[in-house]
């Protein structure tokens, strides 16, 4: 900052004259403007009073015919010097009178009133005074309107005839009248401003003049005081300061008496003495950071802001690098040579951000005894007063022991990576190795169903095989399920469906287990819950068929009750789009069961891990409320639990949906099985390329049983080979198989222009979606995982070759094997003793099928349908049905 050029005692009455002279400016100008506005304003006050009462006097005249009279009262203006200008004009704007007689009998646009003409108009025309300041403020025109003729509001009339005079014409009567009433004439005075301004300017400065001297005289007075009081005070305060900047720190200023100065002086003396001791105190400080320095195991060091030179190295260095600090303080770059080949020119690259303190490097060093060490090097720039950096500080440490131990976590994490990728292809082959077996179990078990010679014992058989096969299918798809959420790889499915149709289907699927149960199964929606929604249906089937299926498996009186509602919309904006289509949907699942502890709610949701009634029910793997959670998170919700012991449970989760219209998917029609190809169609040709000779059998007994013309191959050389030589419209290709496996068949195949106009459907027992994504990069038109449904079969085929099928017909369908036995009644039941019946019943309410099929065996031989009905019913479990036959009779 720039210092005042001139003493303290020269500087305050500089400073005070300035400011009294600026005051006076200031005063003196403010004092002419006011009294300028002030005089304008009397002016205009005393104009207006004027002009009104000689207006009116000149508006009496004139009614009276009294010209002379007018004309004398405006030349009597001409006296007074104030009044620049005064005239009286007629309607047509020629002057009548004026205080200026060379201005007599002429027109007002050959006058300096000229410009006041558009004036004239406006008071004529409203009738009003109106008083016009000039732009410079020296003059102003008072403008007033005056009625010239005898008899401005009286029209003119006919006068009688009677006496002597000739009528008056109708037209010059109008005429008349119209010129009457407009004779109006302008009275104008022009008044000069600048003799009151100027005697108002004169009385103003006589003021500031009287105002700046009493300042001056003030201001000396003050600077007395204060060359007093205060100068060379100030001054024995600049020589102590003075004193402290040259590092004197034994003098003080000491100044006597109790005011702001004496108090400055005062906190400046104990200032110094601070500094004093903290000086003291620093340079103990400093002594203390060198002897820490030099006993830690890092590396403090300082150089200059270009690193040429070596200001200070800890003795840590001689010890992690095995050199001399000497051998820094005389080339300050030595220490490069040191650095690790790999690492020296990173290093540096990177020593010019060092002033930046950017500068933040691990590398390694070779000692003198060949060791290698991992070193990491900071940099952080000191700077001076003035924000410029004049010093590098850094620390260097020795971080091998920690490098070792990232690098063996390192051989941890990729061991577990490669034993996850170990489970993962254990699963798929495991998955696969599960599947392939059970294709052929479900495949051959539905193609029997499809045989009407079957007999109804081996048709329950079969049955049994179905549904057992199914459920170990489930539980095979539990595991995978869990291996796939486990990895990240589960994938919402969002499509539109029809959430009440999906709950009423549910409600169907599950009240026979409630009712068997003598449960109350209620299924309850909000009105607010939209119909149509847009999410992943098989994700939520499954949580609800869980949270419903697990509320039935362990309530034993009571009821099971769903809720549907939606939840608050959470949404960024203030504004909500209307309609709402976007909502949280709540789902509630409340019991009246056993209920749990909080221990057991604790590990609720971890795989594998059942709850103690579970463990005693003997039922499921302990992964569907695993799966449950994870699914209903990827959904964008979340699922929580309650129970109390002894009273029930209420399981509640919500997600996000979008509101559909019932156009956004189509209604899927009921498939019927097929039982040929329909006629007029060429005959096609379908190879089956499959190592499994039961799975190839399958699909041949499967696909000959409608039409179509088939061959086998064992292996993929086999199947390449059959291809070129038959050319067949589609391939069944299992992947898996010797000699070549399905990759390279299909490769090979699709290799060609022929092959591309071949269809090549994979059929394999991996279910994971990224072994999907493998076999169709390959070139296969399609994928099929096993086991497989018949249904499915055929609708891929006639996807892709466009064949038409015959199916059965509903009525005899209605009537298989596979349809429900017909219904019974309770006097079918009559044939039994009450005895019997009795013991059904009890039976059926502890879901006891073993008991049941043996008090079945007791039905004679002669009500074999009896026996044959109510077999269906437990193999089927649809105990509700054998409740409702048995619980009218004891």
């Amino acid at each position: 900052m720039k210092r005042f050029p001139f003493p303290l005692r020269f500087s305050i009455p500089i400073i005070l004259v300035l400011f009294s002279s600026l005051l006076g400016l200031f005063s003196f100008y403010r004092e002419v403007s006011l009294s300028a506005s002030r005089e304008e304003e009397e002016v205009i006050d005393e104009i207006q009073l004027v002009g009104n009462q000689i207006s009116s006097i000149l508006e009496y005249l004139y009614s009276t015919e009294d010209v002379k009279k007018a004309e004398i009262v405006i030349n009597r203006m001409k006296n007074d010097p104030k009044l620049r200008l005064v005239l009286l004009c007629d309607q047509n704007n020629r002057i009548i009178a004026s205080n200026n007689d060379l201005l007599q009998n002429r027109p007002v646009s050959d006058t300096p009133a000229a410009n006041s003409l558009p004036a004239f108009a406006q008071v004529r025309q409203k009738m009003l005074a109106t008083i016009v300041v000039s732009e410079d403020r020296q003059s102003l025109r008072a403008i007033y309107p005056v009625r010239l003729t005898d008899a401005p509001n009286r029209p003119f009339q006919q006068t009688n005839s009677k006496a002597g005079r000739m009528p008056i014409p109708q037209e010059l009567l109008e005429k008349s009248n119209q010129l009457g009433r407009s004779r109006v004439g302008i009275f104008l005075i022009e008044y000069d401003l600048s003799v009151e301004k100027n005697e108002a300017g004169e009385d103003a400065l006589k003021a500031a003049l009287e105002s700046m001297v009493a300042i001056a005289i003030s201001c000396i007075a003050v600077w007395f005081f204060f060359n007093k009081t205060l100068t060379k005070r100030a001054a024995r305060l600049v020589a102590t300061s003075n004193s402290l900047a040259r590092g004197n720190f034994n003098i003080r200023a000491r100044l006597k008496g109790s005011d702001e100065l004496a108090q400055i002086a005062a906190a400046f003396d104990q200032m110094a003495d601070q500094i004093q001791t903290e000086t003291e105190a620093l340079q103990q400080s400093e002594e203390r950071f060198r002897q820490l320095a030099e006993n830690i195991d890092a590396i403090f060091w300082m150089t200059n802001p270009d690193n040429s030179q070596v200001i200070y190295v800890s003795n840590a260095y001689e010890k992690i690098w095995g050199l001399s600090c000497e051998t820094l303080y005389v080339s300050s770059n030595s220490w490069l040579d040191t650095i690790y080949s790999e690492d020296r020119s990173r290093i540096i690259a990177a020593l010019a951000k060092t002033i930046q303190g950017d500068y933040d490097e691990e590398y390694r060093i070779v000692r003198p005894d060949g060791e290698i060490r991992w070193i990491r090097d900071r940099a952080f720039p000191i700077q001076n007063a003035a924000g410029e950096v004049y010093r590098i500080a850094g620390i260097a440490e020795d971080i091998s022991d920690r490098k070792q131990a990232e690098a063996e976590l390192q051989q941890a994490k990729e061991a577990a990576e490669a034993a996850n990728r170990a489970k993962s292809q254990f699963l798929a082959n495991m998955s696969h190795e599960v599947r392939t077996p059970l294709n052929g179990i479900l495949g051959f078990a539905q193609l029997m169903q499809r045989d009407a010679s079957l007999s109804r014992e081996h048709w329950e058989y079969i049955n049994i095989i179905n549904h057992s096969g199914k459920h170990l299918l489930t539980l095979i798809n539990d595991v995978l399920e869990m291996s796939k959420i486990e990895a990240g790889r589960v994938q919402l499915n969002e499509k539109s469906f029809d959430l009440y149709r999906l709950l009423d289907s549910l409600q169907e699927i599950l009240r026979p287990k409630a009712t068997a149960k003598q449960l109350i199964l209620i299924f309850e929606r909000a009105t607010s819950v939209p119909q149509y929604v847009n999410c992943d249906e098989n994700k939520l089937r499954q949580v609800l068929i869980n949270l419903v299926d697990n509320a039935i498996k362990y309530t034993a009186v009571g009821s099971v009750t769903l809720q549907v509602k939606t939840g608050k919309i959470e949404q960024d904006s203030t504004y909500y789009q209307l309609p709402l289509t976007n909502y949280q949907l709540i789902f509630e699942v409340e019991d009246t069961g056993c209920g749990m502890g909080t221990e057991e709610m604790k590990n609720l949701f971890k795989p594998f891990v059942q709850t103690r009634t579970g463990q005693q029910s003997l039922e499921g793997a302990g992964l569907g409320l695993s799966i449950s959670r994870k699914f209903v998170n990827l959904m964008g919700g979340d699922i929580t639990v309650s129970s109390t012991v002894g009273k029930g449970s209420t399981f509640k989760f919500d997600i996000s949906a979008v509101q559909a219209q019932i156009t956004d998917f189509p209604d899927q029609p009921q498939t019927l099985p097929v039982i040929g190809l329909a006629p007029n169609q060429p005959v096609y040709r379908l190879l089956i390329v499959e190592d499994q000779w039961e799975n190839s059998l399958l699909l041949v007994k499967l696909l000959t049983s409608v039409g179509f013309q088939i061959k086998e191959a064992r292996n993929g050389q086999e199947g390449v080979e059959m291809w070129e030589e038959w050319e067949p419209h589609l391939i069944f290709m299992d992947m898996r198989m010797p000699v070549m496996n399905g990759y390279e068949a299909t490769q090979k195949i699709k290799a060609t222009a022929k092959g591309q106009a071949t269809v090549i459907i994979a059929v394999t027992g991996f279910a994971f979606e990224e072994n999907r994504a493998g076999i169709l990069s390959v070139g296969c038109d399609d994928f099929v995982s096993k086991p497989f449904e018949h249904d499915v079969i055929f609708a891929k085929i006639a996807e892709h070759l466009g064949v038409r099928y015959i199916y059965q017909d509903p009525d005899r369908q209605s009537s298989d094997r596979t349809s429900p036995p017909p219904e019974l009644t309770r006097a079918d039941l009559a044939v039994m003793p009450d005895e019997w019946i009795a013991k059904l019943y009890k039976s059926t309410i502890s879901c006891d099928d073993r008991c049941i099929l043996a008090l079945l065996e007791e039905i004679p031989a002669e009500y074999t349908n009896l026996k044959t009905a109510l077999t269906d019913l437990t193999n089927e479990f649809q105990f509700e049905k054998i409740l409702e036959l048995t619980a009218t009779s004891d």
